[in-house]
């Protein structure tokens, strides 16, 4: 995971990828799903996605977080069907998102050397 961090310092957005079979995996395994080789690497993919499903947070849990409410969606990335991720829809109201929006990834410092890849909505 030290290289999907380390990317995200610097605004990057990577995702582990097989150097044999060319599988895009996430979340990171020490060996490729499909073909068991344990040549992975990290490349960055085009940060594009769309909703494949969300959350509405009303309850406020971690200190730092938004104010509620606020929207955690699983996106899935165009790079390959059932890639997908979590992260926060940043600058949408929750009541206005819909499964199938179009998504791009997006940075949001938090804090003591923390930032977060979170997504926003395309065109937004």
């Amino acid at each position: 995971m030290r290289p999907y961090w380390e990317a995200a310092r610097r605004r990057e957005f990577v995702i582990q990828h097989c150097d044999v079979c060319r599988l895009w995996i996430h979340p990171p395994r020490f060996a490729c799903p499909r073909c068991q080789t344990e040549s992975l690497g990290w490349k960055q993919p085009s940060g594009a996605g769309q909703i494949y499903a969300f959350s509405v947070m009303y309850m406020a849990g971690v200190p730092g977080y938004p104010e509620t409410p606020y929207a955690v969606a699983v996106v899935e990335l165009d790079e390959q069907p059932g890639l997908i991720t979590v992260g926060n829809v940043l600058g949408s109201e929750p009541s206005a998102l819909r499964v199938g929006d179009r998504v791009q990834v997006d940075f949001e410092d938090i804090g003591e050397g923390w930032v977060l890849p979170q997504w926003r909505r395309a065109g937004a």
